[in-house]
């Protein structure tokens, strides 16, 4: 399943577009801001980067409150978004939307993640005016717009998604699920954990290995494993297991309005990935810009013998997402990715 049926080449794709670099250091920004506040330190110096946030004109997360209250006054006059880039948290959401969001005819959202359990006027004021879209329609031919979140693998979204946006068509990036529990594990102690244990209450937090095994037997037993810090409500391991979402997906919306990535291949050749990308969504053809990871977590090193423990357990998993997408990742045969 690696494009869609049924797409027609965009009429404007006679059109002699390219991607603008003010829009690349645009998309750039957002995390730029999040690396300074991260590494700030007191809350004094994070004040005047604070203040400076408030005015961006695109986040990758989480914008202003009152950002998104000001828009709401303006959100029946809004495009409705044509597409959603989805997947689990640390599989390369972030790294695909900045190539996404480098063509011209996508005319950005205020955020690249939008949360799905808002109400329907919070969640319509994070899209373009519908006089963005007319003059994105006048500079380059054409506009459409859309966002990208890693949802998976909540299948509320699919629910709700489907009965607002009912012809959504869906980029989903799957990442080998060992590799994206162990980047997923690094990054909530990173970003979480890791100033929690400052108290004594949390001093007896599990390390990775305690805590995937007895997620393991939980998961085999039917119970409830434990949350990870960020992405959806489930497991480090629940994450990825892909093909039950997958199979809801395609029952919800069709498997022609589902277009699926590897990151391994993503990380490999982000251009070649993201034309095809761009021909799936039915836009004109252009060379995106090749950019650095902007979202890269904390190193680590799995041991090999965990590595291995962790590759059987998702065997039987991986070979369902096999013969859902029709395709052989080779996941577990190599450390393939990025941070």
């Amino acid at each position: 399943m690696s494009r869609s049926v049924g797409v027609s080449e965009s009429p404007f794709a006679s059109q002699r577009i390219a991607v603008d670099q003010k829009r690349v250091e645009t998309l750039q920004l957002p995390y730029r801001d999040f690396r300074e506040l991260s590494l700030a330190g007191e809350n004094w110096r994070k004040l005047p980067l604070e203040a400076r946030r408030q005015f961006r004109s695109y986040y990758f997360f989480n914008p202003p409150k009152w950002r998104v209250w000001a828009r709401r006054l303006g959100s029946a006059e809004r495009m409705e978004p044509s597409f959603a880039s989805i997947g689990a948290v640390r599989s390369g959401t972030s790294f695909l939307s900045s190539y996404i969001f480098q063509h011209p005819h996508v005319v950005l959202p205020l955020s690249k993640e939008i949360s799905f359990t808002e109400t329907m006027r919070d969640l319509m004021a994070h899209f373009p005016t519908l006089a963005e879209q007319h003059a994105a329609e006048r500079r380059y031919g054409g506009a459409i717009t859309g966002y990208c979140t890693p949802v998976m693998p909540n299948p509320l979204w699919i629910f709700l998604a489907k009965s607002m946006f009912p012809n959504l068509r869906i980029v989903c990036v799957l990442r080998d699920p060992v590799e994206r529990a162990f980047s997923h594990w690094r990054w909530d102690q990173k970003r979480f954990v890791e100033r929690k244990k400052l108290d004594p209450h949390w001093k007896g937090f599990p390390t990775f290995e305690t805590l995937i095994r007895t997620e393991q037997e939980t998961i085999r037993a039917g119970g409830m494993e434990v949350h990870a810090f960020s992405g959806a409500r489930a497991g480090y391991l629940r994450h990825g297991i892909y093909a039950p979402f997958l199979r809801l997906l395609a029952e919800q919306f069709g498997r022609e309005r589902i277009f699926v990535v590897d990151a391994a291949e993503l990380f490999r050749d982000p251009g070649g990935v993201t034309k095809r990308i761009y021909g799936f969504l039915g836009l004109p053809q252009i060379e995106p810009l090749i950019i650095d990871e902007q979202n890269s977590g904390p190193s680590g090193v799995l041991p090999d013998a965990l590595r291995s423990e962790l590759t059987e357990f998702f065997r039987p998993y991986n070979e369902a997402t096999y013969e859902f997408v029709g395709k052989d990742f080779g996941w577990g045969t190599a450390y393939t990715g990025s941070e």
